[in-house]
């Protein structure tokens, strides 16, 4: 919709206009009376006045009025607030004017009838993507999604002119440089426009990861109860003792939707839907389900453990829990259920795949007793989860990523966002739902008569509404089979005992060679390209491929360039610590944490360099590692920590030059940094017991996270030509930070420090979650020696005295174990189920993250201690994924599958060790 339709006071600024009152008072040929001047003038003071609400918060200089909507509803997950917005060129402003409305109950809130007005702003600096909503069932609402992870639902009463209209002056007259989504809001076109189904057949993604994105992209959202993201159930196996995941017979058909699963409750439902004519039911209203497979009950139905759904149940109920035998208290017994009752064809939620605490009534919440006396408490859990809901979801996400759920999940898309959704190819497929749960299927500003309208608004908050339509004619494209698409080395426990290593000959490290040039202590890979650091401060990198079937070598790994970057005095752990600044003095034993290592270093290609290279991935713009590979060698930089001046440093890999030397604040030695997957995120731990969040070569999320462009008492705006930028403080610890390690992708990063604590806290935001202290033996201070987060949200710690442990985020402690040796390095597989150490013993072990049991290791002794280890990174390789090993005498050891011990090798299922 083109400015043109616009009204004139919104073509222009608030200060524009005025500006051309002015002028044009001034102009002998004004056609206008001097009354019709102040008319206009009087109109814009008003507006000024108007918007004074919104100068509450600080404004950038530079900032001006765009647009003003008065008629706008904010939905959030318990709450619908009617209010207006004011959008600026900076900020996105929302006035509460009307009711704030209770979801379940739709009572109003008495406290905000009597004017008790909240007044809220988002950065538009920070605005990331934008996708078109539906509310109830009108494709009217818009919701915006932020890089500090907030979410704006809205809904625009007068309709989706002026949700487009919204839309359209947000991408032509705001700043909103991270904005990367399509210029539409069609979730058809927006799906075909994001070429994710490519990545996920090529197994760039996961399968968890593209049924969220797909979500996404259909109208589903986290803000909106009646449209909750929608998961399959993938397991029929909730009753034996132990499960194989690579039969495929514990799997439930997915070709066909939960209610067509039993041939004989079918039988039943279909001769209900051929008699419907007779009864009065149009060829238009007839259903195969009354019910649905997603709906607000079905998502309070299984998360009614956690709040705020055990809040929201409860208003469902009328103030009460439902009757015990109806909430979720077995697996199993849901599943029968599923699949027997003609009114229950609910599918899954999200978070059975991600949450464990939603199976768990750790709030202690009365759910009451059976009809046979049963208590009801946790959820009962399969035999093969051994009692553990933690256990279950690792099981249960495994067998998501499944071979056999990876080569069959496209069918189940085409039942519920494809094309057996709707018409003769959901009639064939058994797929009919009523027909209110579907978009366009009423007009409900065409219902007259008040009382039929509610019913039917009930119907369609409470009774399951169907995602958008994304495939309409065509199938879902099925993944790629196992051999041709990507799979990380190690994505279950029995791949660890198939393990073999090879040591190239032709690299810089090397005992034979008659010159250690310094332990290998950093590596990073990208497609073909290995990069690896030197305790001496060196560098050196090298070009790597793997090679064709019938070569000697699986891959070819040759040096390209060995360079120093740096004089060894200026990050040696003895001048490490500044004059005055040392550790106290009863951790003076602990001096070791200021050693060179893995924790010193970090290597990436840039911020924005790694966005676009996944932007281009998405867009299917790239074509070859080549594309990766030019990006790698004009980017990638060196990332540094330790040095004398207090620094964090960049030097860049293509000529080792000096970019960029910041402190960040730290009062004291930097000690360990760690980088997030996404490549602009780092936090730094210092001897000053704080982090600080660093965005690198990303001028744009810089900005997004510390309001840059905001000039205030701390000094200037923000100085976009700076490579390294600090935007967080992290405060909790008490101690020396020792280690840290992040997860973009889940936004947290955890530290630990010299007296043994692990703070957790979000990443974006900088907010303190929680401290969480492993268990120490003795007495005596015991420092975190090392830690590594996955994206699952476990993580684990090494301390110094050879403890190991394992825990979630969310402090629920899974494991400890004696590791037998000091932990210089670990990292945790790309499934999140095996744990990879290496140490003073020279081994590489795998343990399982869950009971930090040892599965297989692999001994590279000969090489001396291990210092580091790295994977190849999923989202820019197409090939294999191999295990980069850096030894103390500066080999580089590289880690593969033998695919023919493999082929050998005989089952195994997922609770043995046989």
């Amino acid at each position: 919709m083109g400015d043109e339709s616009l009204p004139p006071e919104e073509l222009l600024s608030v200060e524009d206009q005025h500006e051309t009152s002015e002028a044009g008072s001034k102009s002998s040929d004004d056609m206008m009376s001097q009354d019709s001047v102040d008319g206009i003038e009087l109109v814009e003071e008003a507006k000024a006045d108007e918007d004074g609400w919104a100068k509450m918060f600080i404004w950038s200089d530079t900032e001006t009025v765009v647009a003003r909507f008065d008629k706008v509803m904010m939905v959030t997950l318990q709450a619908i607030t009617e209010g207006k917005i004011l959008l600026t060129t900076h900020g996105l402003y929302f006035r509460q004017t009307g009711n704030v409305i209770n979801v379940m109950t739709k009572e109003t809130d008495q406290k905000e009838k009597q004017g008790d007005y909240h007044d809220q702003r988002w950065r538009l600096s920070r605005l990331t993507e934008v996708h078109g909503r539906r509310f109830m069932l009108r494709a009217q609402a818009i919701e915006l999604f932020f890089s500090d992870s907030h979410e704006l639902f809205l809904n625009f009463s007068d309709g989706a002119r002026d949700r487009d209209r919204f839309y359209a002056k947000i991408r032509n007259s705001c700043q909103v440089p991270m904005l990367w989504s399509p210029k539409s809001l069609n979730p058809r076109v927006v799906f075909k426009k994001s070429k994710l189904s490519n990545l996920w057949k090529k197994g760039i993604i996961s399968n968890f990861e593209y049924l969220m994105q797909i979500n996404k992209m259909a109208g589903r959202t986290f803000n909106d109860i009646t449209q909750y993201p929608v998961f399959p159930w993938v397991l029929a196996d909730y009753t034996s003792e132990s499960i194989d995941l690579s039969d495929s017979r514990v799997y439930r058909d997915l070709t066909k939707p939960v209610g067509a699963l039993n041939e004989s409750r079918l039988a039943g439902l279909i001769e209900r839907y051929n008699d419907l004519v007779a009864f009065g039911f149009s060829e238009k209203e007839k259903f195969l389900y009354g019910s649905h497979y997603s709906s607000p009950g079905v998502v309070l139905h299984y998360l009614i453990r956690q709040e705020p759904f055990t809040t929201m149940a409860i208003e469902l109920q009328s103030g009460r829990f439902d009757c015990p035998d109806r909430l979720f208290f077995d697996i199993a017994g849901c599943w029968r259920s599923c699949n027997t009752s003609t009114s229950d064809v609910k599918e899954l939620v999200p978070e059975l795949f991600t949450c464990p605490e939603v199976f768990v009534n750790t709030n202690g919440f009365p759910l009451g007793q059976t009809q046979d006396e049963r208590s009801i408490e946790n959820v009962a859990l399969p035999p093969w989860a051994k009692g553990s809901a933690h256990e279950f979801v690792r099981i249960h996400r495994l067998a998501l990523e499944s071979d056999y759920v990876s080569e069959h999940l496209n069918h189940w898309i085409d039942l519920v966002f494809g094309y057996k959704q709707r018409g003769a190819e959901a009639e064939a497929a058994h797929n009919v739902f009523h027909y209110l749960s579907y978009e366009g299927a009423v007009d409900l500003d065409k219902i007259t008569d008040e009382v039929d309208r509610n019913a039917t608004e009930s119907h369609i908050q409470n009774f399951g509404q169907t995602p958008s339509q994304l495939l309409t004619k065509e199938a879902h494209p099925s993944k790629y089979p196992g051999h041709a698409r990507w799979s990380p080395l190690i994505h279950n426990e029995e791949v660890t005992e198939h393990l073999r290593y090879h040591t190239p000959s032709n690299q810089v490290g090397g005992k034979k060679k008659g010159t250690v040039k310094g332990a290998a202590v950093s590596i990073h890979v990208l497609s073909d390209f290995v990069i690896v650091v030197y305790a001496n401060m060196s560098v050196g990198t090298y070009k790597f491929s793997t090679s064709r079937s019938g070569s000697k070598s699986p891959f070819s790994f040759k040096l390209d360039k060995h360079k120093g970057f740096c004089r060894k005095e200026l990050s040696s752990s003895r001048n490490a610590i500044k004059r005055g600044s040392a550790a106290p003095s009863e951790m003076e034993s602990n001096k070791s944490h200021l050693s060179v290592g893995s924790h010193s270093f970090g290597i990436t290609i840039g911020g924005e360099a790694r966005e676009s290279i996944r932007r281009k991935a998405q867009q299917s713009r790239l074509t070859s590692a080549k594309d990766s590979l030019s990006t790698a060698e004009l980017h990638a930089s060196i990332v540094s920590c330790g040095y004398w001046d207090d620094t964090v440093k960049v030097h860049s890999v293509d000529g080792l030059k000096l970019t960029c030397s910041d402190t960040g604040g730290h009062r004291g030695p930097v000690r360990c940094l760690a980088l997030g997957d996404d490549g602009a995120l780092m936090v730094t731990g210092g001897n000053d017991a704080t982090c600080r969040v660093w965005v690198v070569d990303h001028p744009d999320m810089a900005v997004a996270l510390s309001d840059g462009y905001v000039k205030t008492a701390l000094g200037e705006a923000l100085d976009r030509e700076k490579q390294l930028i600090c935007c967080h403080i992290l405060w909790g610890h008490v101690a020396p930070i020792t280690c840290v390690s992040l997860s973009s992708d889940l936004d947290v990063v955890v530290s630990g420090s010299l007296d043994g604590a692990v703070c957790v806290h979000t990443v974006r935001r900088g907010t303190y979650v929680r401290t969480i202290r492993p268990l120490n033996r003795t007495n005596a201070i015991n420092a975190a020696r090392k830690i590594t987060l996955h994206g699952t949200g476990d993580f684990c710690v090494a301390m110094e005295d050879h403890t190991l442990h394992s825990y979630t985020v969310n402090d629920v402690h899974l494991a400890s174990t004696d590791a037998g040796e000091a932990l210089n390095d670990m990292l945790i597989t790309s499934f999140g189920s095996v744990l990879v150490t290496g140490g003073e013993l020279g081994w590489i072990v795998c343990r399982s993250v869950r009971d930090l049991l040892v599965l297989s290791v692999l001994d590279l002794s000969r090489q001396g201690p291990i210092r580091c280890l790295s994977t190849t990174p999923d989202d820019l390789n197409p090939t294999p994924q191999y295990l980069f090993v850096g030894s103390d005498d500066g080999t580089v050891t590289i880690v593969d599958e033998d695919p023919q011990s493999a082929e050998r090798s005989e089952t195994v299922d997922f609770n043995g060790r046989n």
